[in-house]
């Protein structure tokens, strides 16, 4: 890995994207790109009592679907890096902690799954992982 200019990272092992999961609400299920999600939900809230916990119960689900379609076992996955809107990252904290990855909480806001992404490729890169997830 080296660093060009002040903000710029080339990895010398690039990292690939092995498979991908979504799950949806209503609103996002009724636009044009409705075909290509995973599951498209009829209810936000997902038949929990509160946004948090359907939250939780999206990412838990998502990132169990990810780990199926990829056929690599949780056991061979270095590293989770997930985050949310809410504060501390509770809702990918409470939905993760059942998978038994280690877990990095994550908050941009908007940037969260990029950052994600750009925190994993650096561990593959650097050889800190050999296989890791992302998730929002």
């Amino acid at each position: 890995m080296n660093k060009i200019g002040n903000q710029t990272i080339f990895l010398e092992n690039p990292p690939y994207i092995l498979e991908t999961s979504s799950i949806v609400g209503p609103k996002e299920s009724q636009g044009p790109l409705a075909k290509y999600f995973d599951q498209c939900l009829e209810d936000e809230f997902w038949g929990e009592k509160s946004w948090e916990k359907a939250e939780s119960k999206i990412i838990k689900e998502n990132v169990n679907s990810v780990i199926a379609k990829s056929g690599i076992p949780s056991k061979d996955i270095d590293f989770c890096f997930a985050g949310d809107l809410l504060n501390q990252c509770i809702s990918s904290s409470f939905g993760l902690r059942e998978i038994n990855i280690p877990f990095f909480g994550i908050f941009g806001a908007c940037s969260t799954f990029v950052e994600g992404m750009c925190l994993g490729s650096v561990f593959i890169d650097s050889h800190a992982a050999n296989n890791v997830i992302c998730a929002t």
